[in-house]
């Protein structure tokens, strides 16, 4: 049997020219979303002094923040990069979907492909914060399945929006939208019209349902949590890596290590590619996989081989661990991340 090689790409070997060519063909690359949407509110104050009432903090607040969150946040990114997102999930009919629409519309990002469903509640996690210190998170959703009806609505415009589009992300965020029979449609739907297909998987949603994928991008305790495996060294890397491959039957799975960078999988091979990171601080890592994710599939949608792809990736990962909270990046950034580090030729 052919033995595992760890082939461990140096920042050196980056066709530095290549990358940046691949990034200005970006510009105007449809992509269409699917997901779980919803909002970020940010609450930030000042703490001076402790309640009264109970041992915990009162938060003067001095200022509001509302962002696109959940899958919306993989769309803001997609058109922060030059692309055009179709996004498309559910919303409720409440106040939390007209801020939602509101900021959309402010993104560039067209509300039409969102389907109401009233017996919902528009997913909004609210962060309280002082002195960049996050002292509690509330998170209002629903996670009961989306009823059958709003699901026919949802696999007729994907089957109309697939034709149109150069790539499709499916984000999982485990509360309710993909069903078994939705994510059989994504990928059917995907396939039968040959269209790169990429998926932010959850823990908590069985490997089988992802079966038809084309690419896959757990970061490390999801794909502990998904392969049964805990990875400690390059063994079980591999055999995490590998049984999530085989079971959803992907052309690539590329796990996300932090810190340790990136790993990249391919169905039938026995070599794994492995990519540092590069990052000038790490400030907050909420949203870097939506930025991974939204890179490497536009990458992908022109043509660019997976390993190019992940290298951008995690350049971009690098910058946005770098921003408060969740945030995009922009191909110029990246751009400078890689001449700051002095990478490729």
């Amino acid at each position: 049997m052919q033995k595992i090689k760890f082939k461990h790409l140096e920042p050196k070997s980056w066709n530095r020219s290549r990358l940046k060519k691949t990034l200005a063909a970006f510009q105007g690359q449809r992509v269409m979303v699917i997901g779980d949407v919803g909002v970020d509110r940010y609450t930030m104050g000042i703490v001076e002094r402790i309640s009264p009432e109970a041992p915990v903090p009162i938060v003067l607040v001095e200022e509001e923040k509302l962002k696109l969150g959940l899958a919306a946040n993989v769309a803001d990114n997609v058109q922060a990069l030059g692309g055009i997102p179709l996004l498309t999930g559910v919303v409720g009919r409440d106040r939390t979907a007209e801020d939602f629409r509101g900021l959309l519309r402010t993104a560039g990002i067209e509300i039409s492909y969102l389907i109401e469903d009233e017996s919902r509640r528009t997913v909004l996690k609210e962060r309280i914060v002082s002195d960049r210190q996050q002292l509690l998170r509330v998170d209002y959703e629903s996670f009961h399945p989306v009823n059958s009806a709003v699901e026919i609505q949802l696999i007729n415009r994907i089957r109309t929006l697939v034709k149109k589009v150069d790539a499709v992300i499916l984000e999982d965020y485990a509360k309710g939208l993909l069903s078994p029979s939705l994510s059989e449609q994504v990928f059917s739907c995907a396939k039968s019209a040959k269209k790169i297909m990429a998926v932010d998987p959850n823990m908590k949603t069985p490997l089988e349902r992802y079966r038809g994928a084309g690419v896959l991008t757990p970061n490390t305790k999801e794909a502990e949590k998904l392969s049964g495996v805990s990875i400690r060294d390059e063994k079980s890397l591999w055999d995490a890596g590998h049984k999530i491959l085989t079971q959803t039957r992907a052309d690539h799975v590329v796990i996300t290590r932090g810190k340790e960078g990136m790993a990249v999988f391919e169905a039938g091979s026995k070599e794994v590619v492995t990519i540092p990171t590069y990052a000038r601080e790490v400030y907050d890592v909420s949203g870097a996989g939506d930025t991974v994710i939204s890179v490497l599939t536009l990458a992908l949608s022109t043509g660019a081989s997976i390993v190019d792809a992940v290298i951008l990736g995690n350049l971009a990962a690098g910058v946005e661990v770098g921003k408060r909270g969740t945030a995009t990046v922009s191909p110029n950034e990246i751009r400078h991340a890689m001449d700051h580090f002095g990478l490729g030729k």
